[in-house]
């Protein structure tokens, strides 16, 4: 379970980072990378090709080369099959130890018993640490690899795990989750160090989109008042400063200063779509809803089906009673976006169908944002309620829901199942 932030631009970064660094690593496996909102440095890689990055490890790192460190070496925790093979290495260390205890305690003696525990208990730890230090160097080495193949400089990754040490090495028990997760020592370090020395030197061009992310998740994390004064006190600021303070200044409702703050994004960058969206976000505030609608249209044109720009003008046209064309931006954005679609989509489109009079539709999307964020009980119901307002006549229609509504109930029986053996 984790907070995830579902920002359309925040995930649209990351994955096309991510996806960056795939078309280098060879392969075919589809992955979906995902921010979640915890200030701790971490990072970690699940199945089915799904990478979480935690928000504080991107406001850690001091360039992208070294984001895109972190997420080759997840990249490739999933590529060499690291999870399913600590899997069946603990399957299999679990039978040697079950055996060894076994005959242990069929000898009759206490003693004997005892410390075959404790011997065994060791052993499992010791393999546990081995086969994890194993899996890290081997992330590390295909990492470096795919970090090269996709023009960042490999000396990245050893150059950041090497930072967050020194930073951190007189904690003992506050240590960054990446290091705990991810066990770095100094011959780590150094082997990581002479693999990065055998590609050449790489002079990187950070892509802006970094800094400016970095400067939306500060508006997530840090005190308002004392982050403003940090930026207004920069003599020389840079885009991302003016970016940041123009998002707090909209945030505190300053609408003149964040305008003004916004004119000078678009003098620099007038075809940015971060820069346009934060022009329509401020109109939206300033109720110029035919201005906000009219710049958003024309920022599709240059980026067709954008996330961010698609959901500000479905949210405009709901307000200006257009809840039919709302809906219809919304449909095309979901089916454009496939494996990157945030359940806030969904959650949306379901408002512009209510508002349509399309009860029907509306359940049926408001299933699938339940299915996204992990409540498939409810999906279910919803997709119930759904049926409930479709007459068997329109056949094609009851056909959909009721397949959809039969995965689903499959799977929230057998997620029912393994909730129950859990708790044996």
């Amino acid at each position: 379970q984790a907070q995830i932030i579902e920002s359309p631009e925040i995930n649209g970064y990351l994955n096309s980072l991510g996806y960056r660094l795939l078309s280098s690593a060879g392969s075919q496996q589809p992955f979906t990378f995902f921010v979640v909102d915890d200030p701790n440095i971490n990072a970690f890689a699940g199945p089915g090709g799904y990478i979480g990055i935690h928000s504080g490890l991107i406001l850690a790192a001091d360039s992208e080369g070294e984001l895109a460190a972190v997420m080759a070496h997840e990249i490739a925790h999933v590529t060499q099959h690291h999870l399913a093979r600590a899997f069946k290495k603990a399957s299999a260390t679990n039978m040697q130890s079950f055996a060894a205890l076994l005959a242990a305690i069929l000898t009759g003696n206490p003693n004997v018993a005892e410390a075959a525990i404790a011997l065994s208990a060791a052993g499992n730890i010791q393999q546990q640490l081995n086969f994890t230090r194993d899996n890290e160097r081997e992330a590390d080495r295909v990492g470096i690899e795919t970090l090269a193949r996709a023009g960042f400089d490999p000396r990245d990754m050893p150059a950041f795990f090497e930072r967050l040490q020194q930073s951190t090495r007189y904690m003992e028990s506050d240590l960054p989750e990446l290091l705990r997760t991810h066990p770095v020592t100094p011959a780590r370090i150094a082997d990581s160090t002479n693999r990065a020395e055998q590609y050449p030197h790489v002079k990187e061009h950070d892509s802006n989109d970094f800094y400016l992310i970095q400067a939306q998740l500060h508006t997530l994390h840090d005190d308002r008042q004392q982050r403003l004064k940090t930026l207004q006190a920069i003599k020389s600021p840079t885009t991302a400063n003016i970016y940041e303070e123009a998002l707090w200044q909209l945030d505190s409702a300053n609408l003149k200063e964040a305008e003004k703050l916004c004119k000078k994004l678009l003098d620099k960058a007038p075809e940015k779509d971060l820069f346009i969206a934060l022009q329509a976000r401020i109109e939206l505030q300033q109720n110029k809803l035919d201005t906000a609608e009219e710049r958003l249209k024309a920022a599709l044109k240059l980026y067709p089906h954008q996330p961010l720009l698609t959901t500000l003008l479905a949210d405009v046209q709901l307000r200006e009673n257009k809840a039919s064309e709302a809906a219809a931006e919304m449909r095309q954005l979901i089916t454009q976006q496939e494996r990157f679609i945030l359940p806030s989509y969904y959650q949306l489109l379901a408002k512009a169908e209510v508002a349509s009079g399309h009860e029907n539709d509306a359940y049926q999307a408001m299933a699938e944002y339940y299915y996204l964020i992990g409540q498939t009980r409810t999906a279910v119901d919803q997709l119930k309620m759904a049926l409930d307002h479709t007459t068997k006549e329109d056949n094609f229609r009851w056909e959909r829901i009721s397949s959809r509504l039969h995965d689903l109930q499959k799977e929230a029986l057998d997620e029912e199942r393994k909730d129950n053996d859990d708790k044996k």
